[in-house]
């Protein structure tokens, strides 16, 4: 059975995260610039931040 979360309304994105592994903060920032456009108008924003293991 599939329900609907605690937004039962909400049909869109509220957030979301990629995690990349990757080998520099240079190449990091080379995939974060071929990512889609999060808000689709040329003004969205993407965080980046590194994860230890």
């Amino acid at each position: 059975m599939v329900t609907d979360g605690p937004f039962t309304e909400t049909k869109e994105l509220i957030a979301g995260f990629i995690l990349i592994d990757v080998n520099s903060r240079e190449e990091a920032v080379e995939w974060a610039m071929k990512m889609p456009d999060p808000q689709g108008n040329g003004e969205g924003q993407i965080e980046l931040r590194q994860v230890f293991e």
